[in-house]
């Protein structure tokens, strides 16, 4: 069988009317697992091919290539693999990668960013000392349980479960970067978190007299599909109904109470999230 000659079982040389079907078999087993067949009549063809286009040159050129042809013909017919043990058919497993678990799943090098901007109808320091006070986030964020407010810059906010279990529920630590009164909020996440996030709150006077512009930024380290997996709403639904709701409160009045909200904070750079 042809099959038999390719392996080169017993030591016999492959007949010339089955050297065609011969390398159709080779190159068909080199993507089978007979990777090695299909490489010596590799090297027997190529080999052959550059003896003849050295013959049909004169001069040391010519020569060279006949010596080399003629080396690589020998060395595919002895078996000696010319082109290395991996076939030149050889492919990579394409399931390979999905071997490697959740182990190696990695934060996404590049932030994703979002940013929402609403005009309110209402001056700065009225709509910066609401956001301010954290705990008045939930009301804003219909995602979140609650925050808690540990200290003047520090809090813990606790999500609402996008699945059955409340078990799941993710959770974070957050830190105040800045505090401009009435211009400029940023915080970002720190420790361990399934969401780890950095965000910012700019005000400036909207155009026309007509109140004031706010500028919701939110910069995570996850896909937003799994934002959305863990809160049930992608970062740029989240940023755009928290301002719609923040526009709808500020101008109708219903502000909750301010007081024994947090004072002070620091003024340094904007920090990046802490994985």
């Amino acid at each position: 069988m042809a099959s038999n000659s390719l392996t080169g079982r017993g030591g016999r040389w492959p007949q010339p009317d089955s050297f065609l079907s011969g390398l159709g078999a080779g190159f068909a087993g080199a993507g089978s697992g007979d990777a090695a067949t299909g490489g010596r009549w590799l090297a027997m063809v190529g080999g052959t091919a550059l003896g003849v286009l050295g013959l049909q040159r004169s001069g040391w050129g010519g020569a060279m290539m006949a010596l080399g042809g003629a080396g690589l013909f020998a060395a595919g017919a002895l078996g000696l693999r010319p082109f290395g043990e991996r076939s030149l058919g050889t492919a990579p497993n394409p399931g390979a990668w999905r071997h490697q678990g959740p182990a190696t799943r990695r934060r996404s090098l590049t932030p994703e960013r979002t940013q929402a901007v609403v005009t309110i109808a209402s001056d700065a320091g009225t709509i910066f000392r609401f956001w301010r006070n954290f705990a008045n986030l939930p009301k804003l964020m219909p995602q979140l349980e609650r925050v808690d407010v540990l200290s003047a810059t520090e809090s813990r906010w606790l999500g609402k479960s996008a699945t059955a279990s409340a078990n799941e529920a993710p959770s974070w630590r957050c830190v105040l970067d800045r505090v401009d009164e009435d211009r400029l909020l940023t915080w970002h996440t720190v420790g361990e978190t399934a969401l780890p996030h950095r965000a910012s709150l700019m005000l400036s006077p909207a155009p026309g007299d007509r109140g004031t512009e706010v500028r919701l930024t939110l910069v995570y380290r996850v896909p937003a599909t799994e934002v959305a997996a863990l809160l049930g709403v992608t970062p740029a639904g989240q940023a755009e109904e928290a301002l719609r709701r923040l526009k709808q409160r500020v101008e109708t009045g219903e502000l909750s109470t301010i007081e024994r909200q947090p004072r002070g904070g620091t003024s340094g750079p904007f920090r990046e999230a802490t994985e």
